[in-house]
C-alpha cells in the first residue's frame, strides 16, 4: 500500500507548517503559561480556510478531503497541541459566515427539552414535509 502524499497535499502541508512556524510557535509557550485563549492566532486560521477544510463549497467550505483536514491538524499540533485540538473540535460544527460575520466556532446546547439527560424527547423543526436537509438551525 502507497502511504506518499499527493503534490497537493505536500504543498498544502508546507502552507500549514509556515503558518503555524510564524503564527503559532513562536507564543505557544506563553499561551500556555498565560492560559491565554489566542483568538486572534485562532481567526488568522479561519482566515486561512482552516475550519473549512472538511465542509462542502455548498456550505462554504473547501470541499477538501479528510487527509488535507488531518494534514492541517498534525502541522499546528507540531507547535502547539491545545491549538490543533480548536482546529480538531470545530470540524464537527460547520460554521458558514452569515450578514457578513466571522465566528470562530458554534456548539449547539440543549433546550430544556431535549439533551442527554432525556433524549428521547429532542425536539427538531423536520418532519414530514421538511426533509432534515432542509432544516436551518439559527439562535
Amino acid at each position: 500500500m502507497d502511504f506518499a502524499q499527493s503534490e497537493e497535499h505536500e504543498a498544502f502541508r508546507k502552507v500549514v507548517r509556515e503558518f503555524a512556524d510564524a503564527e503559532i510557535a513562536p507564543y505557544a509557550e506563553e499561551w500556555d503559561r498565560t492560559h491565554e485563549f489566542p483568538a486572534d492566532t485562532v481567526r488568522k486560521m479561519g482566515d486561512l480556510g482552516l475550519f473549512g477544510l472538511p465542509f462542502s463549497e455548498k456550505y462554504g467550505g473547501s470541499g477538501a478531503d479528510f487527509t488535507t483536514l488531518c494534514i492541517a491538524i498534525e502541522e499546528i499540533a507540531r507547535v502547539d497541541q491545545s491549538v490543533a485540538l480548536t482546529l480538531e473540535a470545530t470540524r464537527s460544527y460547520p460554521m458558514p459566515s452569515r450578514n457578513g460575520g466571522s465566528p470562530i466556532w458554534s456548539q449547539d446546547k440543549p433546550s430544556p427539552d431535549s439533551g442527554s439527560p432525556r433524549p428521547n424527547r429532542v425536539q427538531t423543526p423536520a418532519g414530514p414535509g421538511r426533509p432534515p436537509s432542509s432544516t436551518v438551525m439559527s439562535g
